[in-house]
C-alpha cells in the first residue's frame, strides 16, 4: 500500500480544547468493521450513528450541531476510552481523500488545512510518520475486509 500526501507536515500539536475540536465534524468515514465495533461498544444501532454509505466499504458518521455525534461537551471523544475511535479520526491531522485501486492500493490523504495545530508545536518525527502509515495500512485492510463482507 502507498500513502499519498501532497505535502509533508513538519510540525503538529493537537489543540482540540483551544480550537473547539474543529477536527470532529460530521461525515468522517468509517469501515464496516468500525461500524460493528461502535455499535457493540455503544449499544447504538448503526442507523443511529451512520449518515449514509460514503462509497463501497465505507460509511459516514452523523453529526449534531455541525459536530460529530460522539463529541462530548469537553471536546473529547466518547469513543476514545472504549477503544472504538475510528481510524480516520486517529489519523488526524491527515484527512481521508480517497482510494485509487491499481496494482497496489493508494490511500490518498491530505493535511487538514483547517487544523490550527498543523505547523506549530513539536517537530513531526519518524515515529509519527510510522504511526500514520500503520493506521493507513489498517484502514485499507479493513476496507478490503468490508468489501468482501458486502460480496457475501
Amino acid at each position: 500500500m502507498i500513502i499519498y500526501t501532497p505535502y509533508k507536515i513538519e510540525r503538529f500539536t493537537c489543540l482540540y480544547k483551544e480550537c473547539g475540536a474543529k477536527c470532529c465534524t460530521p461525515g468522517r468515514v468509517i469501515t464496516h468493521r468500525e461500524k460493528e465495533k461502535i455499535s457493540e461498544a455503544t449499544g447504538l444501532k448503526p442507523e443511529e450513528f451512520i449518515e449514509r454509505e460514503a462509497e463501497r466499504g465505507l460509511f459516514r458518521l452523523k453529526g449534531k450541531n455541525n459536530m460529530c455525534i460522539f463529541l462530548k461537551e469537553d471536546f473529547s471523544c466518547s469513543l476514545h476510552n472504549i477503544d472504538a475511535k475510528p481510524l480516520s479520526c486517529q489519523m488526524y491531522p491527515f484527512l481521508f481523500e480517497g482510494i485509487i485501486y491499481s496494482d497496489e492500493i493508494v490511500l490518498k490523504v491530505r493535511a487538514a488545512d483547517e487544523c490550527p495545530g498543523v505547523g506549530v508545536g513539536e517537530e513531526v518525527d519518524e515515529d509519527f510518520e510510522l504511526k500514520i502509515e500503520a493506521l493507513g495500512n489498517k484502514f485499507v485492510s479493513e476496507i478490503k475486509a468490508g468489501l468482501k463482507e458486502e460480496e457475501k
